[in-house]
């Protein structure tokens, strides 16, 4: 208990820690003043423009819903192939790529 009160007050910093903190805050607060701009503004803007930036914000809105589908589709489309090949191997047919078709025989048998 003692070693991590001892830790917690080598990395608070004490006073240094908590300015350096307040500094960083404040440049970030003041950082659209000095770009004078708004990522999300477009008043006085051209159309131009504002088609740019509709079509931007509903490419980076849909992008993630398909990479996250794809990914989902071919997790299932896995699942599903394995799940054959297992049901494969339990009738004993491993080395075949066609379902077993019940009710059926070979082919070929030998004729006595």
């Amino acid at each position: 208990m003692r070693s991590l009160r001892d830790l917690r007050r080598r990395c608070s910093g004490g006073r240094v820690g908590l300015g350096v903190a307040g500094l960083v805050g404040w440049l970030v607060a003041q950082s659209p003043k000095v770009a004078a701009a708004c990522a999300v503004c477009t008043a006085g803007r051209d159309e131009e423009n504002a088609a740019a930036f509709l079509i931007t914000t509903i490419f980076m809105s849909i992008t993630p819903l398909i990479a996250i589908g794809t990914l989902v589709f071919v997790i299932w489309r896995r699942m599903r192939k394995l799940e054959q090949q297992n049901e494969l191997r339990r009738h004993g047919l491993a080395g075949s790529t066609q379902p077993p078709v019940s009710g059926s025989e070979p082919a070929s048998q030998p004729i006595s």
